[in-house]
């Protein structure tokens, strides 16, 4: 059986799909996706982003007292 010119090109079309498919697969293991590094108090998040030169996100919230909501 003789393939057709468009089936040829189906299959290298499919075939190039799935090896940059599994190119992607092996770079994002080697690269994982760096977390968000959360620090309980605001001296250690200081500290490393000062280490690191990087900067901060400071969350914050408080529980209600005397009636007035806080944060959250």
């Amino acid at each position: 059986m003789q393939l057709e010119w468009h089936d040829m090109k189906r299959i290298s079309t499919i075939a190039l799909v799935l090896l940059v498919a599994a190119g992607s697969l092996a770079q994002a293991e080697q690269n994982p996706i760096p977390r968000i590094a959360w620090y309980g108090n605001l001296t250690d998040g200081l500290a490393e982003a000062k280490r690191s030169g990087r900067p901060i996100l400071l969350v914050s919230g408080a529980p209600s007292c005397l009636g007035v909501p806080g944060v959250w």
